[in-house]
């Protein structure tokens, strides 16, 4: 019998972490390497930063809005719910990183290497909205904590690689040899759902052919309409807490703090430690490649433990608290920001802190979200984190001017949009929490 999701364990938590590595290496290649490497080179500012990432978010804001709908409306249950869009999406990726081979000067193109990272964009977003669904489907909600943190671990591990291997081919190959490092080891992940089913006598491809089972499954599993769609979105989120996880996802990320480079604080870390702090390129791009990713992973990992031992929600309102904290505490050390070994020891726990507030925001929001349109409902809740960090990512130039250059006030109002956040979280009470199998009951 072919391995599947639904039967085994292993394949569960290896299919989603593979599609969230997959997630990690392009965008930090293009919005982490590149970007430092340019501005080591005096070849782009924070406006122009800001032009090319936002590219590369816009399919994360807008698209995401028709994504998620698109695959609980489209299915094809003969190959399974979500993974037949898992494998588009993929082969998508793989295409337009291939794309890339056609811009001969970054530095010279940057309008048209925005489009393509945007385009690939499209398909990488469409792909997080039908992996975070086929993990709302396959995973329980005693799995979930666990799975977010292994996922964002793999993603992690994609971000290290770009991070710490690319980045050397780029120094000494150029553009295209990194272009040609990544585009296979996107094929081999593919591999992963294309050959591991998500349940039991799902085909394989589409002229496999069908047993009875998935003959009768094909029959049953009769597609939602729009309108259905719609209808259970709004009766998902018409409680008090599903509302309020709206107004949490759009706040969440404004401020940073979330490990990607974005919001308030992390969009300018390439500005504060390269040309204001005069930290070596290569050095700043090993830091956050190993201590940096590693402790990601750590929090990560950590906050998944945290969470399924005093549920998501408490480990999330801590966290935030303490994150903010820091957040604080680091600005008002500025005179010692010209200490190395002092930068990359606030940085780290900062860093671990913020981890765990990723695994169990993402592990909170998933318990919340029901099963028949997780596409739609949980695409919706990471649509406006990333609107929030398209905020931060925006303000984050105005502020810095606000303050006169100085980044350690720029640091206060990062700080004071985590604020917000905690605040958030203090709305949402215990007792109102109902798990999504029992809204998936109700419906």
């Amino acid at each position: 019998m072919a391995i599947n999701m639904q039967e085994s364990k292993a394949a569960r938590f290896t299919t989603v972490c593979a599609l969230y590595f997959a997630q990690g290496v392009p965008w930090f290649f293009i919005a982490t390497v590149l970007v430092t490497s340019l501005v080591d080179d005096g070849s782009m500012t924070d406006d122009q930063k800001l032009a090319l990432v936002s590219a590369g978010m816009l399919p994360w804001i807008v698209g995401k809005l028709v994504l998620g709908p698109m695959i609980d409306r489209y299915r094809f249950p003969a190959m399974g719910r979500r993974r037949p869009w898992v494998l588009v999406a993929q082969l998508g990726m793989l295409l337009t990183m291939g794309a890339f081979l056609l811009v001969d000067d970054p530095a010279a193109d940057l309008g048209t290497l925005s489009l393509f990272f945007l385009i690939h964009n499209v398909f990488a977003a469409l792909q997080d909205v039908s992996s975070d669904a086929l993990a709302v489907d396959i995973l329980s909600d005693d799995e979930l904590p666990l799975a977010n943190g292994l996922m964002f671990v793999a993603k992690g591990l994609g971000a290290m690689f770009a991070v710490l291997g690319l980045s050397r081919v780029l120094d000494d190959s150029g553009f295209h040899s990194a272009l040609m490092v990544q585009i296979p080891v996107l094929f081999v992940i593919m591999l992963i759902p294309l050959f591991v089913l998500e349940r039991p006598g799902d085909k394989r491809f589409p002229w496999s052919e069908s047993s009875g089972e998935a003959t009768a499954k094909t029959s049953g599993d009769d597609a939602m309409s729009f309108g259905e769609i719609f209808s259970g979105f709004k009766q998902a989120v018409s409680n008090k807490t599903a509302k309020t996880a709206l107004l949490l996802c759009t706040v969440m990320w404004i401020g940073g703090g979330m490990g990607t480079g974005m919001g308030v604080i992390d969009f300018q870390f390439e500005f504060l430690f390269v040309e204001e702090l005069d930290w070596d390129s290569q050095d700043y791009l090993d830091t956050k490649g190993a201590p940096i990713f590693l402790t990601t992973m750590l929090g990560f990992l950590v906050g998944g433990l945290l969470g399924s031992k005093f549920g998501s929600k408490r480990t999330l309102t801590y966290a935030v608290a303490i994150g903010t904290a820091l957040t604080v505490v680091w600005s008002l050390t500025e005179s010692n920001w010209t200490d190395d070994a002092f930068m990359m020891q606030i940085w780290l726990v900062w860093t671990l802190v913020w981890a765990i507030v990723g695994a169990n925001l993402l592990a909170f929001l998933m318990s919340v979200t029901t099963k028949d349109i997780g596409g739609t409902q949980f695409s919706i809740y990471m649509t406006l984190i990333n609107v929030g960090a398209f905020a931060g990512n925006a303000l984050s130039p105005q502020l810095l001017d606000v303050a006169n250059g100085n980044f350690a006030t720029l640091f206060l109002f990062g700080a004071a949009f985590q604020a917000l956040v905690f605040v958030v979280l203090l709305q949402i009470k215990d007792e109102e929490l109902v798990p999504s199998s029992q809204v998936h009951e109700a419906k």
